[in-house]
């Protein structure tokens, strides 16, 4: 018989040796493995969060700078760091009123992202009119951005800073210089705006204005909705271009040829625009009125939302006749949203709100 042989010593050993290396292979592995399912995490939290604050905002109009009360998943990023949170001071607290379209109709914010090519960032892209950042300190458990009073520098990945110091989710931050690995996201306010489907942020309502009679009373209002009302003083500010026929008068009474480049300064302040009086003898014609209203989003300067519409005044001859009340009738509307729904039918109508004259009414648009 044939005898089976076994392993020799020497073959044993190469057997050993091939094991103990893919051991140590596998090993070596495991570290950049682990780090890597950890990096890949952190940048799902970051933006769960992110979510979940661009929920807070489309239900409340509104943003928080708290993570909790916005109800992110986690608040903290895979390694147990806390995560950064910086929203835009006029999104939230006193700047912005739950539930009122605030984002919506804002135009701008005073906080930007600086990306930086340098520790120093004398070179750098900036962006601007940001509505929030949110950001893990990444696997160095290091946060090394910079927060600044209105805004925040964050570097391309491998640059050695460490440009924050302090405190932070009531833990002390390290003060270390080393490669910058922060996990960041932003959004901006124009993205926020899309997301939370936001839509114009300032109009004037009416599509036209009553007609009048010579030698009779007139009233017209002109409205407005949306924008970023000021606090005090009327919600708006308004401009007209074009005459008033004799016998009215406009309040605010402000007129130009070019409200766009007139002075904010000179336009005037109200919550609506009221035409009022009686039509002058041998008036009668059309008047063709462009209005302009304006808001508070930039209080220090001129980038406010505006809106403007050109609508025409009617006065007729004087008759004999005494003129009938104005109605919504007399703008072709309905005084009810019932009455509107019941004449309004067919593919793609509608019942809107509109205004005739002062009167709320219902007309139907496509």
């Amino acid at each position: 018989m044939e005898q089976q042989r076994g392993f020799t010593l020497i073959e044993l050993a190469i057997v050993l040796i091939i094991i103990g290396l893919l051991i140590g292979l596998g090993a070596g592995l495991i570290g950049p493995l682990t780090k890597r399912a950890k990096i890949v995490e952190s940048k799902e939290i970051v933006d769960a969060a992110v979510s979940s604050l661009i929920s807070y905002a489309a239900g409340n109009k509104c943003l928080t700078d708290n993570l909790t009360q916005a109800n992110v998943r986690s608040t903290t990023d895979s390694w147990g760091s806390p995560l950064f949170l910086r929203v835009a001071p006029e999104l939230y607290e006193e700047y912005c009123n739950p539930y009122s379209g605030n984002i919506c109709n804002r135009k701008t914010t005073s906080l930007i992202v600086k990306i930086c090519q340098d520790s120093a960032c004398t070179n750098y892209q900036i962006i601007s009119n940001v509505a929030f950042i949110v950001a893990s300190k990444g696997p160095n458990y290091n946060l090394q951005i910079a927060n600044g009073t209105n805004e925040v520098w964050v570097y391309i990945a491998g640059l050695n800073v460490d440009s924050y110091s302090g405190t932070y989710g009531g833990l002390t931050d390290p003060n270390r210089i080393e490669e910058f690995d922060d996990i960041i996201k932003w959004i901006t306010l124009d993205e926020l705006r899309v997301k939370i489907g936001c839509l114009m942020q300032i109009r004037i309502v009416n599509n036209e204005l009553p007609y009048g009679f010579e030698g009779n009373s007139y009233n017209a209002t002109v409205f407005a909705e949306g924008g970023v009302p000021f606090s005090s003083g009327g919600k708006y500010k308004w401009c007209r271009e074009g005459n008033l026929p004799s016998g009215l008068i406009a309040n605010p009474p402000t007129s130009s040829t070019d409200c766009l480049n007139l002075s904010e300064g000179f336009w005037g302040q109200a919550d609506n625009f009221v035409i009022s009086g009686s039509p002058a003898n041998n008036t009668a014609g059309t008047y063709r009125l462009t209005f302009f209203v304006r808001d508070n989003n930039d209080p220090a300067g001129s980038n406010d939302n505006v809106a403007q519409k050109t609508l025409v005044l009617t006065v007729n001859p004087t008759t004999a006749i005494t003129p009938p009340p104005l109605t919504c009738a007399s703008c072709g509307m309905y005084s009810g949203k019932g009455d509107c729904e019941r004449e309004c039918t067919g593919p793609g109508k509608k019942c809107e709100r509109d205004y005739c004259g002062s009167l709320e009414c219902w007309k139907c648009s496509d």
